[in-house]
């Protein structure tokens, strides 16, 4: 066996040995997270405009790029910088990132923001119409008697 073949056999083995296949991914995504982010063209929807998607990963490197600058770092944006940059950009909108954003970085300050969330916020007007009428009837019935 050639050291080629030998090589190309440990590569593929990689992925086939649940010891090792963990391993394996942790290292590929560690090298890409690390390496120079993609300076990608804008992407445009089906009417020619450009993606929202679009917009937000360009200004998440432009953020990162002049943060790296402002700190006179002279190296490109990695992609794991401008992934988070993004995430936290998103998150202004989405409040699935949002929760991830304060998960990772704030732990259990999620449950204080909801403080002010109860279980009658997602009913609708004609619902807590029902309810207050059920209430008010519950309420005088005691008297009644």
């Amino acid at each position: 066996m050639t050291k080629k073949e030998r090589e190309i056999m440990e590569h593929r083995s990689l992925f086939s040995d649940s010891r090792y296949a963990k391993k394996a991914w942790r290292q590929f995504i560690e090298k890409s997270l690390q390496s120079d982010v993609a300076i990608l063209p804008d992407f445009e929807d089906n009417q020619g405009k450009v993606t929202p998607q679009s917009e937000i990963y360009r200004h998440a490197r432009i953020a990162v790029a002049n943060r790296l600058k402002a700190e006179n770092i002279d190296r490109p944006p990695m992609k794991a910088e401008v992934l988070i940059e993004a995430a936290v950009i998103r998150a202004a909108f989405d409040n699935s990132a949002l929760n991830i954003v304060l998960d990772r970085t704030a732990g259990k300050v999620k449950e204080e923001l909801n403080i002010g969330v109860n279980q009658y916020e997602d009913l609708s007007d004609e619902e807590l119409e029902i309810l207050a009428a059920h209430r008010a009837k519950a309420l005088a019935a005691p008297e009644d008697e």
